[in-house]
């Protein structure tokens, strides 16, 4: 279970009235010795309700809205037990924890204290309503982290064959800075003007290879992009350079400077400037982020036994 701090959710109430305008209430649910009423039910679930019909068939909606308020309702009675069982517990969440929680929200979204009283007013909901669904949710996060994440535990080696399982997933994509000296073939080009080329490119070659500076002789002879440049193109990725250019590119080390390339439009002469990615990040560098992820699977797994266990416990009444 993914525990969500309340963020300026918008509660619109469909409590059904009467023709005489008081409010019909009714209960869908006894808890132990708690109601659940109807009233609750259409306030928690109305954006979902709304978005049911909105998206369905008019011969489908009622077994929608069906399966979706039994959902609803399902997450009432959950929410309900873990409330009892704050109260049980004796968790505690003091006026410094929701103002720090409060506080960290408005920062992460940049809003005043008066910006987010006026959009939870916009929402029909007050501040102290706000501050009271903050509480709540922070005593049920602190029960969570008591009763199931603090009993999780998580050996190295349990973390390193995760590691070593998705070792993929932990793999950067090989990236190489190409730097060219290309010379064009025209369109429609005879064969005695191809290998006049072919030679010229040829002879840029050996000059290369005996050390004359790359750089220099791609800003004189180069006609491709960034010949200016010295004939740097910048970093490429597997399957961003055409086929010819990717499989004689890829292979070398920096530094190092490729054989004659026959492209689709002329001959080019390729050099690695720099190599990153391709290898695995060390275990230490994402052993936290592993951790993580291994928790959170835990506790969505404990958590789904303990809630059941507290069902189990539990007299609970369906009258929906």
């Amino acid at each position: 279970m993914k525990i969500i701090i309340y963020l300026l959710v918008g509660l619109c109430s469909l409590s059904p009235v009467s023709s005489r305008g008081e409010v019909v209430e009714r209960i869908v649910a006894l808890v132990n010795n708690e109601v659940i009423t109807l009233s609750e039910l259409e306030e928690a679930g109305a954006r979902f309700f709304y978005q049911v019909k909105e998206s369905t068939l008019p011969s489908e909606r009622e077994e929608k809205l069906k399966k979706a308020r039994e959902e609803i309702l399902n997450q009432l009675i959950e929410n309900k037990l873990l409330e009892q069982e704050i109260k049980n517990r004796k968790v505690e969440v003091s006026d410094r924890d929701v103002d720090s929680a409060i506080e960290g929200i408005m920062k992460e979204n940049r809003l005043t204290e008066n910006e987010m009283k006026m959009a939870l007013a916009k929402e029909g909901m007050t501040y102290s309503v706000y501050r009271r669904h903050i509480r709540e949710d922070l005593g049920k996060m602190r029960l969570v982290n008591r009763e199931i994440r603090s009993k999780i535990v998580l050996k190295e080696e349990d973390l390193r064959k995760i590691y070593q399982e998705n070792i993929k997933d932990y793999t950067d994509p090989l990236e190489v800075k190409v730097q060219q000296t290309f010379l064009p073939v025209p369109p429609g080009a005879t064969e005695e003007q191809i290998k006049a080329i072919r030679k010229k490119a040829e002879t840029l070659l050996e000059r290369i290879r005996a050390g004359e500076d790359f750089a220099q002789l791609a800003r004189a002879h180069s006609r491709g992009p960034g010949a200016k440049e010295g004939g740097v193109l910048g970093f490429f990725k597997e399957k961003e350079l055409v086929p010819e250019l990717e499989k004689a590119a890829f292979p070398l080390k920096v530094g190092e400077v490729s054989d004659l390339v026959r492209g689709p439009d002329g001959f080019h002469i390729l050099r690695v400037l720099e190599r990153k990615g391709g290898e695995p990040r060390a275990f230490a560098e994402v052993q936290n982020k592993i951790r993580e992820a291994k928790l959170l699977e835990e506790s969505e797994q404990k958590f789904k036994e303990w809630m059941k266990t507290l069902k189990d416990k539990a007299y609970i009444e369906i009258k929906l």
